[in-house]
C-alpha cells in the first residue's frame, strides 16, 4: 500500500543539494505569423570533465572501445548517445522547477533551459511550434493534459513505471507521472474561523461568500481546469451541473495564474480560495491559512510531464523523465518541498498531510477531460464574461 493511504515507509536517499539558478524574464522568438511572448527563461548547466563531447568525437570513442575488445553496459551507451541540451516549459512553481533542472543537470551534465509560463500559455506555444518544436518536455498540467493533445506530444513508457503506483500510470502512455496533486478549499485563519469555512464546493455558492472566493481562470490553468471537471462529475455535466458552476463563479474572483489564489489567500486579500494541495499546504505549516477537503469530494490525480512530439534532444528528455521517477527525486520531492504528494511506492509525504483515505476522491473522468476540453472551457469562458462584470 501506499504511505500516505497507511502503509509502511521506505528509508529515504539523501537530498541533492543545487545552487539557485539566476532567472530572468527573455523575449523569445514565436512562431512565423505570431507575435513574441514574455517568459521566464532560466538555464544551468554543469561541465563535466571540462568539455562536452560532439556526436563525431562521441562516435569515435565509442568505436575505439569496441575495436579495443572493451564491453560497453547499456547505460554507457545510453551515456554516449546522450545529448547535452534540454529545454523544458514549465507551469509547476519556480523554486521547484528550478531545484530539480538544477539537479538533473548535476548529475548528468545536461544544459537545461527552462520557459515558465501557466499551462494553457505553454500548450498554446507548442501548438503555435509543432512544425519545428522549441521544447523538449513540458513539465505541467494534469494527466489529461497530454491526452487532450495527442498531436503534441510523444508516448514514453519510463523503466521506473514500474516503480510507481498503478493507479498513477497513464494508461495511454504520455504522461510521466511525477507526483499527484489535489484540490482544495483554502481559507486564511485571520478572517475565517475553522467551523465557519466552506465545507463542500457548493457552499461556495452560498451569498455569505459573494465575491470573497478567488480562483484562477481554467483555460489559463490546469489545476482550475481540473476543479471545474471536479464540479461538473459531483454536481452533473448537464445543463444542472452548470447552472451551480455558474452560481459559483457569481461569487468569484477569476484571476489569470493559480499562484495568485493561495498568495492572496495567504495575504488576507482574499478569504477564502479554490487552489490545488501544495499551494495552501505550506501556509497551513506557517499558521496563517486551513485547508478544506470538501465532503462532496475532490479529485486526487498525477500531475503531467510529457515529452513534446519531434523533440530536438529526446534521449535528454527520455532521461529527465525516468530522473523524476526515480527514488532520489522522489524522495526530493516528499522531504524538499511539502504538500507534493509523490508517486513511488513506498515513498512518504509530509506527516502532518492528510492522508488520502481521509478523505473523499472522487472517480476522475480523465478521459471525458481530456476529450471535452475545448467545449467545456469555451462554456467556462462565457460564464465567465457572464458573472464577472
Amino acid at each position: 500500500m501506499w504511505s500516505r493511504f497507511g502503509g509502511p515507509k521506505d528509508q529515504r536517499e539523501p537530498g541533492v543539494t543545487g545552487r539557485a539558478h539566476a532567472t530572468e524574464g527573455v523575449s523569445i522568438p514565436s512562431s512565423p505569423g505570431r507575435p513574441k511572448s514574455k517568459f521566464l527563461i532560466t538555464s544551468s548547466q554543469s561541465k563535466m570533465g571540462g568539455q562536452t563531447m560532439s556526436k563525431n568525437q562521441r562516435a569515435f570513442t565509442l568505436g575505439l572501445a569496441m575495436l579495443a575488445g572493451i564491453a560497453l553496459t547499456s547505460d554507457q551507451v545510453a551515456a554516449q548517445a546522450r545529448e547535452k541540451e534540454l529545454v523544458v516549459y514549465a507551469s509547476h512553481p519556480s523554486e521547484m522547477v528550478d531545484y530539480f533542472t538544477k539537479a538533473f543537470s548535476d548529475k548528468y551534465g545536461v544544459k537545461v533551459t527552462t520557459v515558465k509560463a501557466g499551462t494553457g500559455e505553454l500548450l498554446n506555444r507548442i501548438r503555435a511550434e509543432r512544425a519545428r518544436p522549441s521544447a523538449d518536455v513540458m513539465w505541467g498540467g494534469f494527466s489529461d493534459t497530454g491526452k487532450s493533445a495527442p498531436d503534441l506530444f510523444e508516448l514514453y513508457k519510463s523503466k521506473e513505471l514500474a516503480h510507481i503506483e498503478p493507479k498513477m500510470i497513464d494508461p495511454t502512455g504520455y504522461n510521466t507521472p511525477f507526483g499527484a496533486s489535489t484540490m482544495v478549499i483554502m481559507y486564511n485563519k485571520r478572517l475565517v474561523k475553522p467551523e465557519e469555512a466552506p465545507k463542500t464546493w457548493g457552499d461556495l455558492s452560498k451569498p455569505e461568500w459573494a465575491r470573497k472566493v478567488i480562483h484562477a481562470d481554467p483555460s489559463k490553468s490546469s489545476s482550475a481546469y481540473a476543479a471545474l471537471v471536479t464540479w461538473l462529475i459531483i454536481y452533473g455535466k448537464d445543463d444542472k451541473g452548470w447552472q451551480k458552476v455558474e452560481d459559483m463563479t457569481r461569487n468569484m474572483n477569476i484571476v489569470i495564474k493559480s499562484s495568485l489564489v493561495f498568495q492572496q489567500v495567504g495575504r488576507g486579500e482574499y478569504p477564502v480560495g479554490v487552489t490545488y494541495e501544495e499551494g495552501a499546504f505550506n501556509y497551513v505549516l506557517s499558521g496563517t491559512a486551513g485547508i478544506v477537503y470538501p465532503a462532496d469530494g475532490t479529485l486526487l490525480q498525477p500531475e503531467g510531464m510529457f515529452i513534446v512530439k519531434g523533440t530536438p534532444h529526446p534521449n535528454a528528455a527520455r532521461l529527465f523523465a525516468d530522473y523524476l521517477l526515480s527514488a532520489e527525486a522522489q524522495a526530493d520531492l516528499a522531504t524538499k518541498f511539502p504538500g507534493r504528494r509523490p508517486t513511488r511506492k513506498g515513498v512518504s509525504t509530509h506527516p502532518e498531510m492528510l492522508r488520502a483515505d481521509k478523505f473523499k476522491v472522487i472517480e476522475y473522468d480523465e478521459t471525458w477531460a481530456a476529450e471535452n476540453r475545448k467545449q467545456i472551457l469555451d462554456r467556462m469562458q462565457k460564464i465567465i464574461v457572464k458573472t464577472q462584470g
